[in-house]
């Protein structure tokens, strides 16, 4: 971090470093590392868009299925008519998931930065497949443009597909690494996710908001 520059006080990119202290943490602790490289496997077939033979529904391999978002939903996989030309609120007829697709805001470095990650905590609900009748909770610890923060009790793993509903935002997710933190007696599972689709509760003030 000190010599490429990338600590906060150096000009780095806050959320570089938190990747980079992250995967300190995972790499120095050897439950931790343990559990890390027993997915790579499954991370190295996913960057492939190789999916194994799948064991049940939830299983991050069964998702991994290359979707046309132009044509069908990328969450449930139901067709649409949309085309190319999506409207920003458009939504599954299926499942209700957003079809706009979401766009990739790369965070450059200081001066070029496109997107500023904000820590920003609410309280989500999300689904692993379709139909699932009740969802998951969970919080954020911080969101972008490009993804956010996942901390839940429900299991997730690299490579799966969810859908994310919150008072803020919608969206289809891919899971892009988990690991587990335990806080207390209670083991958690902290997941990063990038949007696939993306559809904002409010146009305007749902992202930031401030008070004067």
């Amino acid at each position: 971090m000190q010599q490429l520059k990338n600590h906060p006080d150096l000009g780095g990119d806050a959320a570089t470093a938190a990747l980079i202290n992250e995967a300190y943490a995972v790499l120095t602790d050897p439950e931790r590392r343990a559990e890390y490289d027993g997915r790579l496997d499954v991370m190295d077939k996913v960057a492939q868009g190789v999916a194994e033979a799948p064991e049940s529904r939830n299983s991050a391999a069964a998702r991994v299925r290359l979707l046309d978002p132009h044509r069908e939903c990328v969450f449930c996989e139901a067709p649409h008519d949309h085309g190319s030309l999506i409207e920003l609120d458009a939504g599954c007829h299926a499942c209700g998931s957003p079809l706009f697709t979401a766009e990739n805001h790369r965070i450059e470095d200081v001066d070029q930065r496109a997107v500023t990650r904000i820590d920003k905590r609410q309280n989500i609900t999300f689904y692993t497949h379709w139909p699932q009748s009740n969802g998951f909770s969970g919080h954020t610890e911080d969101i972008s443009l490009n993804g956010l923060r996942l901390i839940t009790k429900h299991d997730l793993q690299a490579g799966q597909r969810i859908k994310i509903v919150s008072e803020v935002l919608e969206a289809v997710a891919d899971v892009t690494h988990s690991i587990y933190e335990r806080h207390g007696w209670s083991k958690w599972c902290v997941a990063g996710v990038a949007f696939a689709t993306l559809r904002f509760a409010r146009s305007v003030g749902g992202f930031i908001s401030d008070e004067v």
